[in-house]
Protein backbone atom coordinates (compact mmCIF):
# COMPACT_ATOMS: atom_id res chain seq x y z
CA UNK A 1 0.00 0.00 0.00
CA UNK A 2 1.71 3.27 -0.66
CA UNK A 3 2.10 5.57 1.79
CA UNK A 4 -0.68 8.43 0.93
CA UNK A 5 -3.12 5.48 1.65
CA UNK A 6 -1.54 4.89 4.74
CA UNK A 7 -1.52 8.29 5.86
CA UNK A 8 -4.80 9.34 4.50
CA UNK A 9 -6.71 6.53 5.97
CA UNK A 10 -4.73 7.63 9.70
CA UNK A 11 -5.87 10.98 8.99
CA UNK A 12 -9.28 10.19 8.38
CA UNK A 13 -9.60 7.96 11.20
CA UNK A 14 -8.03 10.78 13.47
CA UNK A 15 -10.90 12.80 12.23
CA UNK A 16 -13.17 10.54 12.95
CA UNK A 17 -12.13 9.32 16.45
CA UNK A 18 -11.78 13.66 17.26
CA UNK A 19 -15.74 13.92 15.87
CA UNK A 20 -17.12 10.92 17.72
CA UNK A 21 -15.13 12.59 21.71
CA UNK A 22 -16.63 16.06 20.34
CA UNK A 23 -20.31 13.94 20.06
CA UNK A 24 -19.80 12.54 23.24
CA UNK A 25 -19.28 15.43 25.39
CA UNK A 26 -21.98 17.13 23.86
CA UNK A 27 -24.70 14.32 24.79
CA UNK A 28 -22.97 14.21 28.50
CA UNK A 29 -23.47 18.10 28.11
CA UNK A 30 -27.36 17.63 27.21
CA UNK A 31 -27.96 14.64 29.81
CA UNK A 32 -28.44 17.80 32.60
CA UNK A 33 -32.00 18.35 33.97
CA UNK A 34 -33.09 21.66 33.83
CA UNK A 35 -33.70 22.69 37.49
CA UNK A 36 -29.97 22.37 38.62
CA UNK A 37 -28.31 25.18 39.53
CA UNK A 38 -25.32 25.98 36.89
CA UNK A 39 -21.96 24.78 38.03
CA UNK A 40 -20.23 27.55 41.15
CA UNK A 41 -23.82 28.52 41.61
CA UNK A 42 -23.89 27.31 44.97
CA UNK A 43 -26.43 24.30 46.14
CA UNK A 44 -27.17 20.75 45.45
CA UNK A 45 -29.72 19.79 42.70
CA UNK A 46 -33.42 18.69 44.07
CA UNK A 47 -32.59 19.69 47.63
CA UNK A 48 -30.19 16.61 48.52
CA UNK A 49 -27.94 17.10 51.43
CA UNK A 50 -25.35 14.54 49.79
CA UNK A 51 -22.39 16.17 48.07
CA UNK A 52 -22.24 16.63 44.61
CA UNK A 53 -19.86 13.93 42.91
CA UNK A 54 -16.43 14.88 42.28
CA UNK A 55 -15.54 15.50 38.68
CA UNK A 56 -13.79 13.67 36.21
CA UNK A 57 -11.69 13.19 33.67
CA UNK A 58 -12.35 11.34 30.25
CA UNK A 59 -10.04 8.98 28.52
CA UNK A 60 -9.04 5.57 29.24
CA UNK A 61 -11.36 4.32 32.28
CA UNK A 62 -8.23 2.31 34.14
CA UNK A 63 -6.40 5.63 34.77
CA UNK A 64 -6.61 5.56 37.78
CA UNK A 65 -6.66 2.37 39.87
CA UNK A 66 -10.23 2.26 41.35
CA UNK A 67 -12.68 0.77 39.35
CA UNK A 68 -15.32 3.25 37.89
CA UNK A 69 -18.91 1.31 37.95
CA UNK A 70 -18.50 -2.04 38.70
CA UNK A 71 -18.57 -3.21 42.07
CA UNK A 72 -17.82 -6.34 41.50
CA UNK A 73 -14.76 -6.40 39.10
CA UNK A 74 -11.76 -6.48 40.72
CA UNK A 75 -9.29 -4.19 38.21
CA UNK A 76 -5.57 -4.91 38.57
CA UNK A 77 -3.55 -1.75 40.05
CA UNK A 78 -1.34 -2.05 37.05
CA UNK A 79 -3.65 -2.75 34.21
CA UNK A 80 -3.24 -0.63 31.13
CA UNK A 81 -6.50 -1.83 29.58
CA UNK A 82 -9.31 -4.95 28.99
CA UNK A 83 -8.32 -7.61 26.85
CA UNK A 84 -11.65 -6.39 24.81
CA UNK A 85 -10.90 -3.28 24.32
CA UNK A 86 -7.35 -4.31 22.47
CA UNK A 87 -8.49 -5.69 18.53
CA UNK A 88 -6.81 -8.30 16.78
CA UNK A 89 -4.56 -7.02 14.25
CA UNK A 90 -4.83 -3.97 15.60
CA UNK A 91 -3.89 -1.57 19.00
CA UNK A 92 -4.97 0.79 21.44
CA UNK A 93 -3.19 3.93 22.86
CA UNK A 94 -3.85 3.66 27.16
CA UNK A 95 -2.98 6.20 29.68
CA UNK A 96 -1.69 8.98 26.89
CA UNK A 97 1.44 7.14 26.32
CA UNK A 98 1.75 3.06 26.16
CA UNK A 99 0.59 1.29 22.70
CA UNK A 100 -0.75 -2.02 23.52
CA UNK A 101 -1.28 -4.33 20.22
CA UNK A 102 -2.45 -7.56 19.70
CA UNK A 103 -0.86 -9.27 16.54
CA UNK A 104 -2.24 -12.35 17.22
CA UNK A 105 -5.31 -13.71 19.27
CA UNK A 106 -4.90 -13.51 22.89
CA UNK A 107 -1.23 -12.70 22.20
CA UNK A 108 -0.63 -9.10 23.51
CA UNK A 109 2.51 -6.70 23.52
CA UNK A 110 2.98 -3.18 24.24
CA UNK A 111 5.47 0.18 23.52
CA UNK A 112 6.34 3.46 24.41
CA UNK A 113 4.30 5.09 22.36
CA UNK A 114 6.27 8.08 21.94
CA UNK A 115 8.51 8.12 18.82
CA UNK A 116 12.10 8.72 19.44
CA UNK A 117 12.39 10.99 16.89
CA UNK A 118 11.12 14.04 17.98
CA UNK A 119 8.34 12.29 20.62
CA UNK A 120 5.30 12.49 18.52
CA UNK A 121 2.82 9.56 19.53
CA UNK A 122 2.89 6.64 17.10
CA UNK A 123 -0.82 5.85 15.41
CA UNK A 124 -2.01 2.21 16.84
CA UNK A 125 -2.26 -0.20 13.67
CA UNK A 126 -5.57 -1.70 12.40
CA UNK A 127 -6.73 -4.01 10.24
CA UNK A 128 -3.99 -6.47 10.78
CA UNK A 129 -1.35 -4.21 9.63
CA UNK A 130 1.82 -5.56 10.15
CA UNK A 131 3.74 -1.46 10.58
CA UNK A 132 3.41 1.20 13.03
CA UNK A 133 3.35 4.83 11.74
CA UNK A 134 4.39 7.95 13.53
CA UNK A 135 2.37 10.75 11.74
CA UNK A 136 4.77 13.51 12.49
CA UNK A 137 7.57 12.34 10.22
CA UNK A 138 6.31 8.82 8.78
CA UNK A 139 8.81 6.90 10.59
CA UNK A 140 7.88 2.75 10.58
CA UNK A 141 8.30 0.26 13.11
CA UNK A 142 7.04 -3.32 13.51
CA UNK A 143 4.14 -4.15 14.88
CA UNK A 144 6.32 -7.76 16.16
CA UNK A 145 8.90 -6.15 18.26
CA UNK A 146 8.72 -2.34 17.75
CA UNK A 147 12.23 -2.39 15.69
CA UNK A 148 12.89 0.25 13.10
CA UNK A 149 11.53 -0.37 9.31
CA UNK A 150 11.91 2.82 8.12
CA UNK A 151 12.05 6.84 8.80
CA UNK A 152 14.01 9.40 10.39
CA UNK A 153 13.87 7.76 14.25
CA UNK A 154 17.05 6.99 15.69
CA UNK A 155 16.03 3.04 16.48
CA UNK A 156 12.63 1.17 17.86
CA UNK A 157 10.27 1.62 20.19
CA UNK A 158 11.08 1.12 23.59
CA UNK A 159 8.87 -1.95 24.65
CA UNK A 160 6.68 -2.32 28.03
CA UNK A 161 6.69 -5.62 29.09
CA UNK A 162 3.01 -6.76 29.62
CA UNK A 163 0.83 -9.65 30.78
CA UNK A 164 -2.78 -10.49 31.08
CA UNK A 165 -4.17 -10.90 34.69
CA UNK A 166 -8.20 -11.26 35.45
CA UNK A 167 -9.22 -10.29 31.70
CA UNK A 168 -7.31 -6.70 31.44
CA UNK A 169 -3.86 -6.30 29.89
CA UNK A 170 -1.09 -5.08 32.85
CA UNK A 171 2.80 -3.87 33.16
CA UNK A 172 4.33 -6.88 33.98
Amino acid sequence: MPDEDVFNLCAARRTLLLGAGAMGIAVLAGCGGGDEPAPGAGGNPAGSSAPAAPATTGGNPFDDSSPGGDAGVQVPANALVAVGEVPVGGGVIVKDTVLVVQPAKGSFKAYDAACPHQGAIVDPPFDGNPIIMCPRHNSKFKVSDGSKVDGPTPGGLKTVKVGVKSGYVVRA
